[in-house]
């Protein structure tokens, strides 16, 4: 009975370790998620950001204002202005 006993014992113990084990690595890997999720967040919100910034760098008034100012380009005068047509 004694053997019995103790085989019972040691059986429970590895059980009790297993689930302890399974709380940790459940915890780890909730906080872990957590982690992730913020991460997510904050990234969401820069690309938001990103692309307010990139629809303001690329709006046609903002083009026109570097080219004459950083460039100093000038709209040519009507006579000079060529149109194309395609085939």
């Amino acid at each position: 009975m004694t053997k019995v006993n103790f085989i019972l014992f040691f059986v429970i113990l590895l059980m009790a370790l297993a689930k302890i084990n399974s709380q940790h690595q459940s915890r780890k890997l909730y906080f872990e998620l957590d982690q992730q999720k913020e991460i997510s967040q904050k990234l969401n919100s820069e690309y938001s950001q990103l692309q307010v910034e990139q629809s303001t760098w690329a709006m046609h008034g903002r083009i026109e204002e570097v080219a004459k100012k950083l460039l100093k380009m000038k709209t040519p005068e009507p006579k000079k202005i060529i149109l194309l047509e395609q085939p």
